[in-house]
């Protein structure tokens, strides 16, 4: 939901608005506002006002005179209070995008950090209490009223967030289940893939290391415990590449039989052999290799 623009806002959208670009008077706005509103929220605004940009002043002419203010007042001052010194002498406010484009254009740093705390900085009113600070009990309790709590989750975070058993469809088409709530670190962490849980709670343990479950039927919404299968990565490896098909549980536990007849075929290939060339031992390096890497490198040379 957009917010409302104060009185103040408006007025002094009034007074501004036709100077400079749209993102110049954004700008503007939030350095004199402290907040950055939408653009597209800005211009509606704007033009329900019945405002519009002079093209005259579209773009801001800096003179020699200006320039050289500029490079004699930029050094130690804030974003804030160049824009104000700059309309007080020259009767136009700057905004952040032009003096961040005349700092670079004429080599000048102002050493502010950006406008931003310095470090070490202490507030004014740290270790005060409100009613140090004189703030009123009528104030105190309308703070208190609208003060966050541990725990607290408001705005748009509270009508996205989601109670755990919620369930999503992932990008590769998984549905995926909300098994924590509130984890640190990446909030995909607090979900896992349901057909994971399913067949954990059918087995009643963990899924084996290096094993990924598959459906057997291929249907990511059949989560009937027999069709949810635990297949060896290896073994998944070599179904793939084989192209193996399979249909049902029965059909897939074959394609890894399968499999294992190929892995166990490779590495009984690549048992030692005798050299055809020289009659010693060697191990082969691939299933075809006939000639130990010796004599290959004597052929070579």
């Amino acid at each position: 939901m957009n917010r409302k623009y104060t009185q103040a806002e408006i007025d002094w959208l009034r007074a501004n608005y036709h100077v400079g670009s749209v993102q110049d008077s954004i700008d503007a706005f939030a350095l004199e506002f402290g907040r950055v509103p939408k653009r597209s929220s800005f211009i509606t605004k704007a033009s329900t006002l019945g405002l519009k940009k002079d093209a005259t002043l579209a773009q801001h002419r800096w003179t020699e005179e200006a320039e050289a203010w500029f490079r004699e007042f930029v050094p130690g001052h804030s974003e804030r209070e160049i824009s104000e010194e700059h309309e007080r002498l020259f009767g136009i406010p700057l905004t952040a995008s032009q003096i961040g484009n005349a700092k670079h254009r004429l080599g000048v740093k102002s050493g502010t950090n950006g406008g931003r705390f310095q470090k070490g900085n202490v507030p004014h009113n740290k270790g005060r209490s409100w009613d140090e600070q004189g703030i009123s009990p009528e104030s105190q309790a309308r703070s208190r009223a609208t003060c966050f709590k541990k725990g607290q989750v408001s705005g748009i975070a509270a009508v996205r967030k989601r109670e755990i058993g919620y369930e999503r469809v992932s990008r590769d088409g998984y549905i995926e289940v909300k098994v924590h709530d509130g984890l640190q670190g990446n909030p995909n962490d607090n979900f896992r893939m349901k057909h994971h849980i399913v067949w954990e709670r059918a087995n009643g343990k963990p899924i084996p290391r290096g094993h990924q479950i598959v459906f057997a039927d291929g249907d990511k919404r059949n989560f009937d415990p027999e069709n949810l299968v635990a297949v060896p990565r290896s073994l998944w490896a070599a179904i793939c590449k084989h192209r193996m098909q399979y249909h049902d549980a029965e059909s897939l536990r074959a394609c890894m039989n399968v499999a294992r007849l190929h892995r166990a075929a490779y590495a009984a290939s690549l048992t030692p052999r005798r050299c055809t060339k020289c009659g010693g031992t060697f191990k082969p390096r691939y299933p075809h290799q006939r000639t130990c890497d010796g004599c290959l490198e004597r052929m070579r040379a």
